[in-house]
């Protein structure tokens, strides 16, 4: 059964040649076509190359020491990458220390945002909590114009995002729950959540049964805490957790109005960070229970469909012009860390590369254009 994209090319062609012909012409073009544009495969009009930005943060003082000859200013841990890539999205890296016309810029070219979490801190100036509450607000404005724009927060951004919620007033306590893993104590409605709402059976289970959520936090939020700052009029909790010493602390989170979706724990780790002694599960449930995080996130990105300009600006901003280094060997606890010191230190390259290809491309289409009608004329 023919999709409507070739009956529509069938009928151009007819009227372009004027030659019945056209229709073994027609039909070895539509061979070229992306299926992702058939709306037969793609019953749900997904945008079926999502990006997401994945916010960058300053820069350790352990990797710093490691690499003296460098001038490091920032990194994204590879974990996180890789957890956007392996659910179907790609990744643009999202500098720190740029002002709000950046952020309101790139946001209106990529499809939603993943702010990592990390060791940083919020009273520092010029940094990650300033790019994230521009990002916060800017995030919110766009969805007030319809425009669906997710964020995701993990632990650190999970964290940013409810303290940019309840500013000025600090919502956060202190929490001893490093290298701690746990299973998720749901709350009750926790179904009705976007989140949780149509997972299934067997990923809730996982969820509540057994030790797969990675904790490495210090602070966390209290259920007393949001109550009495009227975040739970904000934020809906979809599930509890105990630190080692006995603190309940909120462990899920989605906000009531915006796709804004948080984590205490870390569902990156037990995909791709491999550390002794560190409380990691990296059993076949654990990946199935990360994976659907994953999976959830990157699916919301698919709801926007917002774009580049073109595809040399893409090519320009994607992760895939930066290489990764092994980190996990120096004492970090992350596998592989990017490494940034000039954000455009690849852009040089790949606009030379992409002119060229251009170009080439537009003259190998006339060509083709203009051969193809000799032969059917």
């Amino acid at each position: 059964m023919y999709s409507i994209f070739y009956l529509l090319f069938y009928q151009l062609c007819f009227q372009y040649f004027g030659n019945e012909l056209t229709f073994a012409y027609a039909k070895s073009f539509v061979k070229k076509l992306d299926v992702n544009n058939d709306p037969a495969v793609n019953i749900n009009d997904e945008n079926t190359e999502p990006i997401i930005g994945v916010l960058s943060q300053e820069i350790s003082k352990l990797i710093s020491k490691k690499f003296p000859e460098k001038n490091y200013k920032s990194y994204i841990a590879a974990s996180y990458v890789k957890f956007v890539e392996s659910s179907g999205g790609r990744v643009v890296p999202i500098w720190i220390g740029q002002p709000r016309e950046y952020y309101e810029d790139i946001m209106t070219k990529i499809n939603g945002i993943l702010l990592p979490g990390g060791a940083t801190y919020f009273n520092q100036s010029n940094g990650y909590h300033d790019a994230g509450r521009y990002i916060y607000e800017i995030a919110i404005e766009m969805n007030d114009k319809g425009i669906h724009f997710p964020l995701w927060g993990t632990c650190l951004g999970f964290e940013l995002l409810v303290y940019l919620s309840a500013h000025p007033k600090e919502p956060r306590t202190y929490c001893s729950s490093r290298a701690q893993a746990l299973p998720l104590e749901f709350e009750k409605d926790y179904d009705k959540s976007r989140l949780f709402g149509n997972a299934s059976a067997d990923i809730i289970h996982i969820l509540k049964t057994y030790p797969v959520t990675a904790n490495f936090h210090l602070y966390c939020f209290t259920q007393e805490t949001f109550a009495a700052m009227k975040l739970n009029e904000i934020w809906r909790v979809m599930s509890l957790n105990h630190d080692w010493d006995g603190i309940e602390f909120i462990s899920t989170i989605e906000h009531l109005r915006y796709p804004f979706y948080g984590t205490q724990f870390h569902p990156e780790k037990n995909l791709f960070e491999f550390v002794k002694n560190r409380n990691i599960t990296h059993t076949s449930l654990a990946i199935t229970a990360s994976q659907y995080f994953g999976n959830f996130m990157v699916n919301e990105a698919r709801r926007n469909h917002q774009y580049f300009a073109n595809r040399t600006e893409e090519a320009n901003k994607l992760i895939y012009n930066y290489n990764p280094i092994y980190t996990g060997i120096l004492g970090s606890s992350f596998q592989q860390q990017y490494l940034f010191d000039d954000v455009d230190n690849a852009s040089d390259t790949v606009d030379s590369l992409n002119t060229s290809l251009i170009i080439f491309s537009i003259t190998s289409a006339y060509t083709a254009l203009n051969l193809s009608r000799e032969v059917w004329l």
